[in-house]
């Protein structure tokens, strides 16, 4: 073990020389690095490309190596496109007005949601493209809007949701605040009435963290507001969960669909780590998960599981222990990131980011007993929250 750590180390320091050998040679070259493009380009090298370059490496490794190689080469295409949005979102999202506009877009969408969902639920439903007759009749308590599963619906929830408490708590003009506040109830309600356990408990998460860089934050004056609305918040938990729906949902963590309930899952994790230790390097190949877990499903489990209802098994099994190492890397690099723009003067620039890192967080909890970062909407919309946290500060940045 002891003599390993030298080794890691010296790996590490080998590839943080070699970026900076890769970044001599091309900074003079593209034009002395003056253009936004070349900037960028430093930028992601220097503080994000590492740990992705890792990550495509050992994806590519689990490919070519994959059980099914045809399924797995689908899934790399898919997450270069997740990429290339996460770039993009840092080179094209350049000014204040630009992140304004992209904020907005995902606030208007996730209300659109929400309103549908609502009017949907009460069965109210003028398109027909969106009813889902099998699904609501296993489900016909819960709210799923436009989405197949509410409990994916509420992964979507619960990472716009934060994006706009973080706007409308660090300060915005009067009208606004009020519009943000009403959105707000609507997306909550809507996480509410989706009946997702995972959702209310990676909310909770989520806004906890919120709640704490909020009252650390040497320039958010309004400290008692946040003391009031995490009482507020409790005091309406407390109502909310004593409803009967809410306590029966609650209660299928022990009965009911042995794909939904706790012991369930515990069962299908079992399998999955059995799927890591057989395969433990370079995993089953991406995108495989489906096929292989048949030959593994522990006897107890009378049903197929498409997915591993864990995120982070279910990567895990797919390319490999070394996943473990590149999510850590990633994640921290991405929170020390956010941590350093949360000191920014700027309240665009602080509301944005803590809005951001908290939506993150609550997903990160959820994917513990859930699958929202293999659902496209919800993994892309998890990819531009990671690039606002990770981009450069806007142009001319002001309060």
């Amino acid at each position: 073990m002891y003599r390993d750590q030298p080794t890691i180390s010296r790996y590490a320091t080998t590839t943080v020389r070699y970026s900076l050998y890769c970044l001599l040679i091309f900074t003079p070259l593209a034009r002395a690095s003056v253009q936004p493009w070349a900037v960028t380009t430093i930028y992601m090298v220097t503080l994000i490309a590492l740990p992705i370059i890792f990550l495509l490496i050992l994806c590519i490794l689990s490919t070519i190596f994959s059980m099914h190689r045809s399924i797995s080469l689908w899934s790399i295409i898919l997450l270069l496109n997740y990429l290339t949005i996460f770039y993009l979102v840092i080179h094209t999202v350049r000014t204040r007005s630009q992140l304004r506009n992209l904020i907005f877009i995902i606030i208007g969408v996730a209300t659109f949601i929400s309103i549908f969902g609502l009017f949907k639920w009460f069965g109210i439903n003028p398109f027909p493209w969106w009813d889902y007759t099998d699904i609501v009749s296993q489900n016909p308590d819960r709210l799923s809007s436009t989405f197949g599963n509410p409990d994916h619906l509420a992964g979507y929830m619960e990472m716009s949701l934060p994006l706009i408490l973080g706007l409308f708590l660090l300060g915005v003009r009067p009208g606004i605040f009020a519009l943000l506040v009403y959105i707000s109830c609507l997306l909550l309600s809507a996480l509410i009435l989706s009946l997702s356990r995972g959702g209310w408990f990676g909310t909770f998460i989520g806004l906890l963290f919120m709640a704490s860089c909020l009252l650390a934050d040497r320039y958010f004056k309004r400290k008692r507001m946040i003391l009031t609305i995490i009482g507020g918040s409790l005091a309406v938990a407390l109502i909310v969960f004593s409803t009967t729906p809410v306590v029966e949902r609650i209660q299928t963590l022990t009965e009911r669909d042995p794909a939904t309930n706790l012991q369930g899952r515990l069962t299908a994790w079992a399998g999955m780590l059995d799927v890591i230790k057989e395969h433990p390097v370079i995993g089953t190949g991406p995108g495989t998960f489906a096929t292989v877990f048949t030959q593994y499903q522990p006897p107890g489990v009378s049903c197929r599981y498409f997915q591993g209802h864990n995120d982070y098994l279910h990567f895990v099994s797919e390319a490999g222990l070394p996943l473990i190492a590149i999510i850590v890397w990633m994640i921290i690099a991405l929170y020390r990131k956010g941590f350093r723009k949360l000191k920014n003067p700027s309240r665009l620039v602080r509301g944005i980011t803590i809005g951001a890192m908290s939506g993150i967080t609550a997903i990160l909890v959820h994917g513990l007993g859930d699958f929202n970062l293999h659902i496209p909407s919800n993994a892309l919309l998890f990819t531009v929250l990671a690039a606002l946290v990770a981009a450069p500060l806007p142009k001319n940045t002001q309060q």
